[in-house]
């Protein structure tokens, strides 16, 4: 039997926040630290990337940007945009 990966129901979902602090942009995951990034676009790319890999895992996810905590579609958004 091939074990395989799934997500606890209290975990199925999660939020990615980007927003920008002190001229740093700061990627959370339901408010937990990922990542920090010197520009808006590369935080919006691994957030969303992120948001993708969670949702192959099993799981739904959604991407939101400051300002306002917009929230953007982020199966739209790849490595190259």
């Amino acid at each position: 039997m091939r074990p395989t990966l799934l997500l606890r129901d209290e975990h199925r979902s999660c939020t990615f926040h980007v927003r920008e602090r002190a001229g740093v942009w700061e990627v959370t995951r339901d408010h937990v630290f990922h990542g920090d990034y010197l520009s808006r676009a590369p935080a919006v790319r691994s957030a969303c990337s992120a948001a993708r890999s969670f949702e192959a895992a099993g799981g739904r996810a959604r991407v939101l940007v400051a300002p306002g905590d917009q929230q953007i579609n982020h199966q739209d958004v790849t490595s190259r945009s």
